[in-house]
């Protein structure tokens, strides 16, 4: 008795178009997780700033101790640190005592460096309150309430803080809270270099 045999199985054909949706949304999927994995893993503190060895952006705001001026083209011939801080920033509770000992340290005498703190997105009250709480005696003014301070030096958040030498170029810069061995660093290196 001959043996029965069966057919051979036929695998469905996917149509031509469907095949290339299949393969575009699987390109996708690869493209989003490749994106995802890369931005987990850059720290966003790395983030070079355009303004490195480029002149620092000029400005002029209110100051909190009585309204007047401050313009950052009356400090030069001195380097500047220059940090942007809120009242509404943990981080910046954090640094609040760093910086004001960096002015008391660099900003009596030799080498004369400014420390100035811009206070962005915030009220004069609140950002008053805040700089007499820790006791905060440097240059602290208030950015305008368009932020333009803020947007001329690409802030993506506070605290971030720019290096200035004395020739009003800026050197370097940190995001986040500064420490007293970075400013220590940086401010020997602004000033071995000739301010």
């Amino acid at each position: 008795m001959a043996a029965e045999s069966t057919p051979p199985r036929t695998i469905p054909r996917i149509p031509l178009l469907q095949r290339w949706q299949l393969w575009a949304v699987l390109a996708g999927i690869a493209a989003l997780i490749g994106l995802l994995a890369y931005g987990l893993t850059v720290d966003p503190k790395l983030v070079p700033s355009p303004l490195i060895g480029q002149p620092a952006p000029d400005f002029q705001v209110t100051r909190l101790d009585g309204g007047e001026r401050l313009q950052l083209a009356d400090l030069r011939g001195a380097p500047v640190i220059l940090n942007f801080w809120a009242s509404w920033c943990v981080a910046c509770r954090d640094e609040a005592q760093v910086l004001q000992a960096a002015h008391e340290r660099y900003g009596q005498g030799e080498p004369g460096v400014h420390v100035v703190g811009i206070a962005i997105q915030d009220t004069p009250e609140a950002a008053l309150r805040f700089a007499r709480a820790f006791g905060k005696t440097y240059l602290l003014a208030l950015d305008s309430p368009e932020g333009r301070t803020s947007l001329e030096y690409g802030l993506y958040g506070v605290p971030e803080t720019f290096f200035i030498d004395a020739q009003g170029i800026v050197r370097f810069k940190t995001v986040g809270a500064v420490t007293p061995e970075g400013i220590r660093e940086k401010v020997a290196l602004l000033t071995r270099a000739g301010g």
